[in-house]
């Protein structure tokens, strides 16, 4: 226990206690708090506010891939259209002729991000138009979605079977990935003849978090206890088996929650999702509006050139989204570069993400504590040693404004997620608690130091120095308020003869219980110390002469009273002789007030010891 009190009364070991305290109570205060009140979705919620403005600050040009080409349907489209081809939707032979158009200028992949739902009636042959020309074309891919209703409406409309060939072979060995949150219970099906004619089909049901804002891709869905695979990941992982000659027959989530397909290794996060690597509004892919590619088939048939700025090989081993980019037709998302993002261009963004594999990773929770940790130490240490809290306060700005800056770059540079908001909330705290600490200790230091200078080591009591101050103080306020004191000089009777029987260490023992027995006898208020040697002094606040050799007298009674165990287990009895002083009757300074108590203390002495000396004229009153 010796030893543990020496390591506390050194002012590092304290530090780093009291850092280590801090980091346990925030800890504590996160865990109660996530249990509680669910303060991680709070935290997450404003984590991915950071994540947008970070995402929005990149100094980099991002790239998009030049062979992405976004054919799309807006309302310049469907305004210039109307005449030919009349309201939305239109009838499904123009998509045909679409598809037999851009395959003649030898496209690679024609993507449809269009619901061909239902048939429609009166124009069943343009609808197997469409489904004969997407079979005749194995390049041509169409789209299809997922549903969650009610059981009822499942009972009364039959979920449907569908056909194995649209299944994903997936074999899933993460141990946190189960796509509870992509998991549905309805289909909603396209054109029969399509689904029987060709297995070029995927979904396009697209995921946002809390906020409404959409950051992450799906990958897979589940549907009756199957995978289904999203369109851009069916896309890519066909477009690299043809053209890199890859067998590709199943996918792999291993136990990092890496999905591995071909030669594709892309990190998912722990709900099966790819953190997309969104391009801001300045880098787009090549857009080319629907009624460009129209007309220039119909000038086609008629001989003449493409519609301007289009040309003859614009399109070939091109990538192709077809999709409705017009606001009017409600496919239409917010992400964080951008409110307004069509369905259409964020199949394409997901494509080139698959391709260049350049998604974002985000760093799990046992990094950021880490870092969390980290800056904690860094605050801890300068607020610690730099005594001037101006400068303290500036560092460790700096020190928080330095991590933003690298969690900034991590991200736009090498596609690394580091949260920001924990690191900020925790350093705010280390360092507000430091610096409460750090005054604490301060007080404490300063209380210790204090301490140490105005008490005696031996018996604990006040030392000679603070009696002085002390007495002039007592002085100083009896003349204000017009009142009394009185000072009691002790002495221990026959100390050196007690020392020279038991030894000097008894002596002290003796000394240090006499002390406490004094302390103990007389009010908080009253002062007790040690004058010199075995003589103590006592200040007792507001009595007269009469009061004070009452109080005297009780002290040597108590004293006289009391066994006195020594170290050894031996028992004595010690008495005390005492003189009394009261200001100002005594005396009107600190010298004449000791004076007169000394001389009291005297004829005690003189009188047989073991009592209160004598005033002047006033016979002695013995502790009997």
């Amino acid at each position: 226990m010796k030893n543990l009190f020496k390591f506390w009364e050194n002012k590092l070991f304290r530090q780093v206690s009291y850092f280590l305290l801090i980091i346990l109570i925030i800890l504590f205060l996160g865990r109660l708090g996530h249990k509680f009140y669910n303060i991680e979705q709070f935290f997450e919620a404003y984590e991915l506010k950071t994540y947008d403005l970070r995402l929005n600050m990149a100094g980099k040009e991002k790239q998009v891939n030049p062979n992405i080409i976004i054919v799309s349907i807006d309302n310049v489209s469907l305004e210039v259209l109307q005449e030919e081809l009349g309201r939305w939707p239109w009838s499904r032979d123009v998509y045909a002729k679409i598809i037999n158009y851009l395959n003649k200028n030898d496209a690679a992949i024609l993507n449809f991000d269009l619901k061909f739902v239902g048939a429609q009636k009166g124009f069943e042959n343009k609808d197997n138009e469409l489904a004969n020309a997407i079979k005749k074309y194995d390049n041509a891919y169409v789209s299809m979605d997922f549903d969650n209703i009610s059981d009822e409406d499942i009972r009364t409309n039959n979920a449907p079977d569908l056909p194995d060939i649209l299944k994903a072979n997936l074999e899933n060995h993460s141990k946190s990935i189960n796509f509870e949150n992509s998991n549905f219970n309805y289909c909603n099906l396209i054109l029969e003849s399509l689904i029987k004619n060709t297995k070029n089909i995927g979904i396009i049901n697209f995921m946002r978090d809390d906020d409404g804002v959409s950051r992450r891709s799906p990958t897979f869905f589940k549907y009756k206890d199957n995978y289904y695979p999203y369109m851009p990941l069916k896309l890519a992982s066909d477009y690299i088996a043809k053209n890199e000659k890859i067998k590709i027959d199943k996918y792999v989530i291993n136990e990092k929650n890496q999905l591995i397909f071909g030669n594709k290794i892309i990190q998912l996060d722990d709900q099966g999702f790819m953190i997309i690597n969104w391009n801001d509004i300045e880098n787009k892919f090549i857009n080319v509006p629907f009624w460009k590619i129209y007309k220039s088939m119909e000038n086609e048939k008629k001989g003449l050139p493409p519609v301007q700025p289009l040309e003859k090989g614009d399109f070939k081993n091109k990538i192709i989204f077809i999709g409705a980019t017009a606001t009017s037709l409600y496919d239409i998302k917010t992400t964080p570069v951008n409110r307004v993002y069509p369905g259409v261009e964020i199949q394409a963004t997901v494509f080139n993400n698959i391709m260049k594999n350049n998604f974002i990773k985000r760093m799990g929770s046992t990094v950021n504590l880490g870092i969390c940790i980290l800056l904690g130490i860094l605050i801890a240490i300068t607020v610690i040693k730099i005594n001037e809290p101006f400068i303290s306060t500036l560092i460790s700005i700096g020190i928080l404004a330095s991590y933003i800056i690298f969690a900034s770059i991590m991200l736009n540079q090498y596609n690394l997620w580091f949260d920001i908001l924990p690191q900020f909330i925790f350093v705010i705290l280390t360092f507000t608690f430091m610096f409460i600490v750090k005054y604490l200790l301060k007080s404490k230091d300063f209380e210790y130091t204090y301490r140490l200078a105005t008490t005696d080591g031996l018996t604990n009591l006040y030392n000679h120095r603070y009696f002085q101050e002390h007495l002039a103080k007592c002085m100083e306020k009896a003349n204000k308020n017009n009142t009394r004191f009185a000072v009691i000089l002790i002495d221990i009777d026959f100390f050196k003869k007690f020392n020279d029987t038991y030894g000097h260490q008894a002596g002290d023992e003796v000394l240090r219980q006499v002390g406490q027995t004094l302390r103990k006898a007389v009010k908080s208020n009253d002062l007790v110390a040690r004058y010199g040697g075995e003589e103590m002094v006592i200040v007792v606040d507001k009595v007269h002469t009469e009061a004070a050799m009452k109080v005297a007298n009780r002290i040597c009674k108590r004293v006289a009273d009391k066994k006195f165990e020594l170290s050894d287990g031996v028992s004595v009895n010690v008495t005390i002789s005492l003189g009394v002083s009261t200001y100002p009757i005594d005396g009107k300074t600190s010298t004449e007030l000791i004076e007169f108590a000394d001389q009291g203390l005297y004829r005690a002495k003189h009188n047989g010891r073991n009592q209160v000396g004598s005033l002047p004229e006033i016979k002695i009153i013995t502790a009997e």
